[in-house]
Parts: structure tokens; C-alpha cells; sequence
């Protein structure tokens, strides 16, 4: 074979090697100062419950925490320190909402904390129900100060994954479709419990 024939080699110049070694690193620095000074971070969400941030522990309500197991499992806290019919109609539709989650249901327990004696008016119509002693004085101040007392009042469901964190709450303002869309959107996307 002649040499004449044979193909040139691609001479790269030094510009064309610093815009190639240069491009990965410009685009980490652009996007990590993007992303620290919060420019173009979106500021709506797409959750329909009252989000708590940084999130709160089930050791705010004066539970046990958590025992990481395998059988661990997402909860639903209603928290209603005096039953009444209005709380007893919120342990109803969260029974309804809890059977229409069909495939995610297994992954949900559900407790009432609740100073009433509920047993007569719950009968056997709510078996998964778990109910729960609460004392207003066992309440953390961290919960006290970051749910307003009006909610607190109003019968609040709070949403607590398997290890024991609370990060979202429902009230009376939000209806049964807004709870479902959250839960499914967070159990869809949960590898845990």
C-alpha cells in the first residue's frame, strides 16, 4: 500500500479540545448555581393536602416511633381529641376513601387518636380501624406551632410513611378526590411499605 493513499490524520486545534473538555463542566457549574439561587424552580406543587416542611415525626403526637420491619406500613392519623358525629363522618369517608385505593389498600393502616369512647358507635363496621389514646400535653411544640389550631380542630387526617415521618395533612377543605389523587400519587411513586 502506498503512503500517498492512506487517509490524513484529524488534527484537532487546542480551541476545539478546551470547548470539548470545557462544556460538561460549564454545564454543572450553570446548573448548580441555578439551582441554589432558586431562580426558575417552580413554586407551585402539584399535592392537594397542607404539605409540612421540614416534616414532623409521630413522636409529635406523643407515639412510640417507629419500628422498621418489613410489615411496615403507610399511616392514616385522625386526629379528633373529642368525637363527635362530624368526626365520626370523617372516620366513615376515610373507611370509603381506604377501600377505593383497591390495590394500595394493603399498603395503608389507619388509626384514630381520639380521647371518646368510640367503641359502641364504630361497632364491628370498621375492623382495620386502630384507635389511639391522645393528651393534649403530649403534643410537641414543633406540631402545636406548625399546624394552625383551627386544624387542629377540624379533625385532621395526617399521612405518615413507614418510618414514622409526617409530611402532609388533610382538613375538612379538602374533599375526598383531592386525598385520593394525593394518596395514589404517593403510593405510586413509594418503594417503601
Amino acid at each position: 500500500m502506498n503512503s500517498d493513499t492512506a487517509t490524513p490524520a484529524v488534527k484537532y486545534s487546542k480551541t476545539q479540545l478546551l470547548i470539548i473538555l470545557l462544556t460538561p463542566i460549564l454545564v454543572v457549574i450553570s446548573s448548580s448555581a441555578l439551582y441554589f439561587s432558586g431562580w426558575l424552580i417552580p413554586e407551585e406543587t402539584s399535592n392537594n393536602g397542607t404539605l409540612l416542611d421540614p416534616v414532623l415525626s409521630v413522636t409529635d403526637f406523643g407515639l412510640a416511633p417507629v419500628e422498621i420491619t418489613d410489615e411496615r406500613q403507610w399511616q392514616l392519623i385522625q386526629f379528633s381529641p373529642n368525637c363527635t358525629q362530624a368526626c365520626l363522618d370523617k372516620v366513615y369517608t376515610q373507611r370509603q376513601m381506604h377501600i377505593a385505593l383497591g390495590k394500595y389498600q394493603p399498603r395503608i393502616q389507619r388509626v384514630l387518636m381520639t380521647n371518646t369512647d368510640v367503641s359502641a358507635a364504630l361497632g364491628t363496621e370498621y375492623p382495620q380501624l386502630n384507635t389511639s389514646g391522645v393528651r393534649m400535653s403530649d403534643l410537641s411544640q414543633a406540631l402545636v406551632s406548625r399546624v394552625p389550631a383551627n386544624d387542629l380542630t377540624d379533625h385532621p387526617v395526617f399521612v405518615v410513611d413507614p418510618f414514622g415521618n409526617i409530611m402532609l395533612y388533610f382538613t375538612s377543605e379538602h374533599d375526598y378526590k383531592a386525598q385520593m389523587s394525593d394518596l395514589k400519587k404517593l403510593l405510586k411513586n413509594s418503594t417503601i411499605g
